[in-house]
């Protein structure tokens, strides 16, 4: 029937086909890896901004019940703070009753449970200083993976930001000092500290700037 006769048409691709393919996904990989870190580093940016806030609101709703800001140090004593993070206790609560305050700017009774409170994101620090009399605040906060943190000062209403090194946990040392004055901000033009003084490797926003 001459079945022997018949030709098998088996068609495959060319080694040039092949090498096309291969550059095509080979530029799409070099344009797309980095967008997706970019967006990456956004939203760890993004997270640390919003504690930030949600620590500013938490503080002035703490203000408005006691008269006095709370540290993230212990007890909230006034002067500087300690890094908040989300782990160990969740560790964003000072205890109730124990914020002191200066004589003339304490609360008149003990502070009902829970005290001071604010939810940290994963990865994020969060440093609250206050002044001697606990009468204003600087914060600032920073993603582990991020490369900014953020800065809110309780005497101007901006929220301030400075380049910062990505990998690199958030630092007490990195918040400036909190200073009871409405003429001066603590943050804008401030040299940044570590992490919070430039991007890996150097380069980028070094001083404090407002958003």
């Amino acid at each position: 029937m001459g079945g022997s006769n018949m030709k098998m048409n088996k068609k495959g691709f060319t080694l040039i086909e092949l090498l096309i393919v291969v550059a095509i996904i080979a530029i799409l990989a070099a344009i797309a890896i980095p967008q997706f870190s970019a967006y990456r580093i956004k939203g760890y940016n993004a997270a640390a901004t919003a504690d930030l806030r949600n620590a500013r609101t938490a503080e002035e709703s703490f203000f408005s019940d006691w008269q006095v800001y709370s540290s993230s140090a212990a007890a909230g004593a006034p002067g500087a703070g300690v890094v908040f993070t989300n782990v160990a206790n969740n560790t964003g609560a000072i205890a109730a009753g124990s914020i002191a305050g200066a004589p003339t700017n304490a609360p008149s009774a003990l502070i009902n449970a829970p005290g001071f409170f604010v939810g940290i994101s994963q990865n994020v620090g969060l440093v609250i200083n206050t002044s001697a009399a606990g009468g204003s605040f600087t914060m600032a906060s920073k993603n582990q993976a991020g490369d900014r943190c953020f800065g809110a000062d309780s005497d101007f209403t901006p929220i301030y930001w400075v380049n910062a090194h990505v990998g690199v946990s958030m630092l007490a040392a990195a918040t400036p000092a909190a200073v009871a004055s409405t003429v001066t901000s603590d943050f804008l033009g401030v040299a940044g500290a570590a992490p919070c003084n430039g991007l890996t490797g150097g380069g980028g926003q070094t001083t404090w700037v407002s958003l």
